[in-house]
């Protein structure tokens, strides 16, 4: 039973979380030793103390971030979370925000002009460059994270992860790809399964299924529970900084927001992009860029219309 428990407690958080959480609690350790205080339990103005010296060299929303650790080893500690209801706490990082800013740095967006300059450069005879394609049209069209395709290590594939073979089945009467994700970080438990539809758009260069379909027919191995794009998250960064070298706010999570940016300025309703990318609230309206004449025309046409004659 004590071992069963164990395992359970060790499987409280994902390994990306829970190796962050080290991150921060080495940080923390740190700052206590610097002001000689013992990290449980700390004072609201320990706390407070704690926040301004993250603030020397961290981002307001990271500085909030690294401050969990404080509640949870309270927590764990069967203590009060020190950070709830304390003004003192409140006050500073509010401070914080407002000497500092909390401007938002984003990924800029892949877009499908950007997606044809890349094809030009790869060589599909060889199969890395036709895995690292199909996982680009893979992400774009269908909104997906790396952590759905890709592991850290080439010895962190996880089959209950990352996808395999068998998650696509290529409808050709219905000129269709499927692909069947039953993990992602919104769904850590896999209470659902979400159902993924790509259109084949062939012969244009851009049709996802063509790219997919050539990638598992180059890759090895083929089984069925074989990695589906056997590439390190690392090797698929390399190569797109390779392919797009002057773009230096591109990273693997410019393919989802491209993508859903694109859906949107084509006329897809926002609640199938919200559906296909699998948003539980609003919050994919901050991957949507529109451009700003876009939105003055909006602005135009809809006063018009509503000014009396």
């Amino acid at each position: 039973m004590a071992r069963e428990l164990a395992v359970y407690r060790s499987s409280t958080f994902a390994d990306n979380t829970a190796k962050t959480y080290r991150t921060h609690l080495k940080s923390y350790l740190d700052f206590c030793s610097k002001m000689a205080i013992p990290p449980v339990p700390v004072t609201d103005r320990s706390v407070a103390l704690f926040a301004t010296y993250l603030a020397r060299r961290l981002k307001p929303s990271s500085t909030r971030q690294y401050l969990n650790i404080v509640r949870l080893l309270h927590l764990e500690s069967g203590l009060p979370n020190p950070l709830q209801d304390s003004w003192m706490v409140k006050s500073t990082l509010r401070g914080i925000d407002r000497v500092k800013g909390c401007e938002v740095v984003r990924k800029a967006p892949i877009t499908p002009t950007m997606l044809l300059e890349m094809r030009q450069r790869l060589n599909f005879s060889k199969s890395p460059d036709c895995v690292f394609w199909g996982a680009c049209l893979l992400m774009f069209f269908g909104l997906l994270k790396k952590s759905n395709l890709f592991a850290n290590g080439a010895k962190s594939f996880d089959p209950k992860r990352q996808l395999t073979r068998d998650c696509f089945h290529v409808d050709a009467q219905a000129r269709t790809l499927s692909v069947m994700v039953t993990w992602s970080k919104n769904n850590q438990f896999k209470e659902r399964k979400q159902l993924i539809n790509l259109p084949a758009l062939a012969p244009h260069p851009l049709c996802p299924v063509t790219a997919i379909v050539q990638a598992f027919q180059l890759s090895s191995p083929k089984t069925p529970k074989a990695q589906a794009f056997p590439m390190t998250s690392q090797n698929f960064y390399s190569k797109l900084k390779t392919l797009l070298p002057e773009s230096q706010q591109i990273s693997s999570h410019s393919f989802r927001r491209g993508g859903a940016t694109w859906a949107l300025s084509v006329g897809v309703p926002g609640e199938i992009i919200k559906s296909l990318g699998d948003w539980h609230s609003t919050a994919y309206l901050s991957y949507l860029d529109q451009v700003p004449q876009d939105i003055i025309d909006f602005y135009r046409r809809k006063c018009c219309a509503a000014l009396p004659v």
